[in-house]
This record gives structure tokens, C-alpha cells and sequence, in this order.
């Protein structure tokens, strides 16, 4: 049963559906680390093909497995508040180092440049992280991660020790007609807005290229994944997609899907994102076999 705060919040997002205006790639205060973050934990800016890479609390790298967040934005948003305050509870909670990237967006920029800033920053990492890396992406960002996961089979690289997905955009076809029927029950997300922003990704590419439809490239040596999903969510399609997928590679997977929630709603203040957030933590705490507290 929902909580009465999601349930007003539904109603809200669908009474103010598409009402905001944010500029075009977001608000570039957002985008940079808070100011409570410097005070609270050791952040490094570094560079990678030009763009900042930021490291918060690496001098634990070497005693601790490290996590890699891409965030997400349908591609064409730069990191977020909402992103900032996750990651703050993930390094409280679970201790563990984080490198966060600030990788390029579309228009300017395709699948091809993205990919190889964030390959690049994933092979560098694989190097500096002696007890493993995890990859946590949510929608967009978690499109990247399974992309950065399935080129470190392809090309050999160092494995990511597990794949952590928060509400995946995996299929950017729009060809899956679950997709239709979850639609009328998203207040968040849009499938033609969606599309416009996965053709710019795509660049030259067809949709489904594994490359940007990552939920139809090969499964095979993944290590194992984690998906957290809301059922008012039209992307919760994709993870449906993705555990069949899973499961015929015999890939080890663990799907949470949390009833009459929306797009991202761990980001959010209701009882059911502290809920998630805590399952995150749990699980990354599992992952780095330390006690749970």
C-alpha cells in the first residue's frame, strides 16, 4: 500500500505534468558539488577529456571497493540537487568512495563521445579501485552503466564488480507496447520526448543498437545486477525486458519494483525513497561484505 505522502505527490505530478521550465541542460549551480559536501567528506576535482571528474572520500580507495555513478537526464541534463543529496547518503551510509562523472549531453554531443569519456574514466578507475568497482546509474545514467558493463566484456576490460540500475532506460526503440499501456499512468516521464532525446543520442546509430538500446546487446559475463523500479514508471517496461533477458543469459539479478510509484521516486522525500535508499545501501554494503549497520 502507498503512503499517503505518494499518493498527494502523484496527484501533484500529474496536475503540474510538463509545466517546469528548466534551462536547456540544467542549472549550472546543480551541477557542482555542494557546498555541505566539502565540509562533510575529502572531494577531488580531476579531468578526463577535458570535463571534470569529481572523487569524494578516494583516499579510502585503496581498503574499500569504489562506486562510479552516472546520473541521469534523458542525456541532456547535467547533474542534479537530487543527485548531490543521494550520493551524500551513500557515502554516509555505506562508506565506500564515489567518483562521480560530468560526462557530455546531447545535442552538442552523441552516444559516441559520451561513451568514450565514461569508458575512459571506467578503465582509469578499474586501476585505482584494488577491491572492486560498482557502476549505479539511474534512467539515462543507467543506460550508461549497463553500456559501460557490456564494453568491459567486449573489449576485456577489468569487471565491474556488480551493476546497480535505479529506474533503467534501456530500450530506446518505443517499440515495446507495455510502454503504451504504463503511459497514461506516468506523471513524469514523456515516450515522444523520450524518443526525440534518444535519436540526438543515437547520432547515426539505429535505436536499437545495443550501444543505445543496451537492453538488446549480449548479457553474457555480466556480473550481477540490481534494478530498483516503480510500476507507474513507463520505463518500467524496460526492466521487465531487461529480467528476461537476464535470466535466458543466467546472469544473477535482483529486481525491487515498488508498487504505484513513479519515475526516480528514491530521489524524493516519501517514506517509500527512504525505503529504497536504505535497499541501495544494504545492498552495496553486501556487495563490500561489510555488517550491515
Amino acid at each position: 500500500m502507498p503512503s499517503i505522502r505518494s499518493l498527494l505527490s502523484y496527484q501533484y505530478k500529474k496536475r503540474t505534468r510538463h509545466t517546469k521550465h528548466v534551462p536547456a541542460h540544467g542549472r549550472l549551480q546543480n551541477m557542482l558539488p555542494p557546498e555541505a559536501l566539502y565540509k562533510k567528506h575529502t572531494v577531488q576535482v580531476r579531468t578526463c577529456q577535458d570535463r571534470p571528474v569529481y572523487y569524494m572520500d578516494f583516499q579510502k580507495a585503496q581498503d574499500m571497493p569504489c562506486i562510479l555513478y552516472f546520473h541521469g537526464g534523458s542525456f541532456t541534463k547535467g547533474l542534479r540537487k537530487k543527485d548531490w543529496k543521494l550520493l551524500s547518503a551513500l557515502l554516509k551510509g555505506t562508506g565506500c568512495p564515489i567518483a562521480v562523472l560530468d560526462y557530455p549531453l546531447v545535442p552538442e554531443h552523441t552516444h559516441r563521445s559520451i561513451l568514450s569519456y565514461c569508458l575512459e574514466v571506467y578503465d582509469t578507475l578499474s586501476s585505482q579501485c584494488p577491491h572492486g568497482l560498482l557502476l549505479m546509474g539511474d534512467s539515462a545514467g543507467a543506460s550508461i552503466a549497463m553500456a559501460v558493463a557490456q564494453a568491459a566484456v567486449r573489449e576485456r576490460l577489468s569487471m565491474p564488480s556488480s551493476v546497480l540500475l535505479l529506474c533503467p532506460f534501456l530500450d530506446a526503440t518505443g517499440g515495446n507496447p507495455v510502454k503504451n499501456v504504463l503511459a497514461p499512468r506516468d506523471p513524469v516521464l514523456d515516450l515522444e520526448k523520450g524518443r526525440e532525446a534518444s535519436l540526438l543520442y543515437a547520432g547515426s546509430l539505429p535505436l536499437e543498437d545495443p550501444l543505445v538500446s543496451p537492453v538488446f546487446g549480449s548479457m553474457k559475463g555480466l556480473p550481477r545486477i540490481y534494478v530498483w523500479t516503480g510500476d507507474n514508471d513507463i520505463l518500467y517496461a524496460d526492466a521487465l525486458l531487461l529480467k528476461d533477458k537476464l535470466r535466458e543469459a543466467h546472469i544473477p539479478y535482483h529486481i525491487y519494483v515498488y508498487p504505484s510509484m513513479t519515475h526516480n521516486w528514491m530521489y524524493e522525500n516519501l517514506p517509500e525513497s527512504r525505503t529504497a535508499v536504505r535497499q541501495i545501501i544494504r545492498e552495496v554494503r553486501n556487495l563490500a561484505d561489510f555488517p550491515i549497520r
